[in-house]
């Protein structure tokens, strides 16, 4: 989508707000941040699900603020154009992204990185500051198709929390 989505509502992603916040909270520092890459490992782990991430959504591209298991070119640039990026979806909306089988998903099926790096599910949880600003998600992501229980999207969005307020100790320093 452009600038202006199809309803003719501005993008979210051009939130001239949003961006200063993840400015501001130097969401694209080089270094990871050891409790988020903490964070994305566990949602892994208690996910089952081989890659996770923190992804920084802004209005050209996604950064990934942690990761663990992404493809090693993905790992190497730490993040793609936002129109690969099924967070942005997330992002746009303010809720929950969940896709069962990206393959068949109207949203994101044509996005070049399914094929080739098959990606087949994803659920993401919109990381929201205290300011209102949904800044991007903590997501993960599988190989295979899988439908995510109400179980597993509530372990995500505690995980999401985790990172949120880590994310926000940021403005305190």
């Amino acid at each position: 989508m452009s600038e202006t989505q199809q309803n003719g509502a501005a993008d979210p992603l051009h939130d001239n707000a949003r961006l200063a916040e993840i400015a501001a909270l130097g969401l694209t520092a080089a270094e990871v941040d050891d409790v988020l890459q903490r964070t994305v490992e566990e949602a892994a782990t208690r996910l089952n699900m081989p890659t996770a991430m923190v992804s920084i959504v802004m209005d050209e591209a996604q950064w990934f603020a942690a990761h663990t298991g992404l493809p090693a070119w993905m790992a190497e640039a730490r993040g793609t154009p936002v129109e690969w990026s099924f967070c942005a979806n997330a992002v746009r909306t303010g809720e929950p992204f969940v896709v069962e089988d990206a393959t068949t998903h109207p949203l994101v099926k044509d996005i070049p990185i399914v094929p080739l790096d098959n990606i087949r599910c994803y659920a993401g949880i919109p990381l929201v500051t205290s300011t209102g600003q949904t800044l991007g998600t903590l997501c993960v992501i599988g190989t295979e198709p899988h439908a995510f229980s109400e179980a597993e999207l509530d372990t995500l969005r505690g995980l999401a929390k985790q990172a949120i307020d880590r994310i926000e100790e940021r403005r305190r320093k």
